[in-house]
């Protein structure tokens, strides 16, 4: 309670010394002051609101093209044809192709397939990730993708 009035009292002081000046000032003088503060303000509050707008404006952008990007890689999973790489096993390929993204991904092999989890904050990363899966040879069959807590999830299943 102390804190707020003495908060309360330094607010009236300030005021108190505001209006003093102003008083001290002619007629004139104080519409101009008072005229060109209001006008600051204004510009100021305005020129915030027009770079919020301009900032969100930038990041809806971005969602809508990675939003395309996400609605490409889906639409396209299936028909992305390997090449011809038969050196490596296709674990060894995943695992390769991750540590040159600098991913973490974990996979579980089922028969012919394998099924890999990763995770990333940048969809562009994990579309660069299946991109070069596909060159190395390894034909994606399903995939999916999950953003969560700032994290995209990639799950595909791939042969």
């Amino acid at each position: 309670m102390k804190t707020l009035t003495s908060l309360q009292n330094s607010f009236d002081q300030k005021i108190e010394a505001l209006n003093q000046y102003l008083q001290g000032l002619s007629v004139r003088e104080r519409v101009m002051v008072i005229f060109t503060t209001i006008f600051l303000v204004v510009v100021i509050i305005g020129f915030a609101l027009w770079k919020m707008h301009a900032l969100a404006d930038q990041q809806q952008k971005r969602l809508n093209e990675l939003k395309d990007l996400t609605v490409w890689m889906q639409s396209n999973a299936a028909t992305m044809k390997p090449a011809n790489d038969l050196e490596l096993s296709a674990a060894d390929k995943i695992q390769r192709t991750a540590q040159q993204q600098g991913l973490a991904v974990s996979s579980q092999q089922n028969g012919d397939q394998i099924q890999l989890v990763a995770e990333h904050q940048n969809y562009a990363v994990l579309a660069n990730f299946l991109m070069q899966l596909s060159q190395m040879g390894l034909s994606i069959q399903k995939m999916d993708m999950v953003s969560s807590n700032n994290q995209i999830k990639l799950t595909a299943t791939v042969q």
